[in-house]
């Protein structure tokens, strides 16, 4: 059964998310703020397909969050939730390697295509780490976004590979 991670510190919306994923099929963990996503994280246990993070929370930034989800679980989807959305703040986001950024309130239908794009994909601790692995994984979940995003996000993840292959990134 496909996992995600929430990260909202509205209640309400932490229900309806989780309650939207299990309809869908999908396990929900869910915590409130950037201390508690920041200890999930931390714990290899979970093997997550999906984080979602709001934008703004009480301890600080889901902005924040997506580099640090990137480094602990590189190969798993990162989307920014957020009732303020604006362009640049949405390139940042995809800079720091967000998967897509969306706006509240969700549509149904948005979510839902998310979530039967990523619950075929490998969960992150069983995820290959070769090349070719990641390349499908990446073109797998192509379809899922915006175009714009679509390659923003292709084109940050060869180059981190890249980066990381060539010994100039971490």
């Amino acid at each position: 059964m496909p996992r995600a991670l929430i990260i909202d510190d509205e209640p309400d919306l932490r229900t309806l998310l989780t309650l939207a994923l299990r309809r869908h099929g999908w396990q929900a963990d869910v915590v409130a703020d950037c201390a508690g996503a920041r200890r999930v994280l931390d714990d290899p246990t979970p093997a997550y397909h999906l984080i979602l993070t709001d934008l703004r929370l009480p301890d600080g930034s889901g902005l924040e969050l997506v580099p640090y989800a990137r480094e602990r679980r590189p190969l798993v989807p990162v989307i920014v939730l957020t009732a303020y959305g604006d362009i640049d703040t949405a390139v940042h986001a995809m800079k720091l390697g967000a998967h897509d950024f969306l706006t509240k309130p969700l549509r149904t239908e948005r979510l839902a295509q998310i979530l039967d794009g990523f619950q075929h994909c490998p969960p992150d601790r069983d995820a290959p780490l070769d090349a070719a692995a990641l390349v499908a994984v990446l073109e797998r979940n192509r379809w899922n976004q915006s175009k714009t995003a679509r390659e923003l996000g292709w084109t940050l993840a060869k180059l981190r590979y890249w980066m990381q292959r060539l010994g100039l990134a971490e």
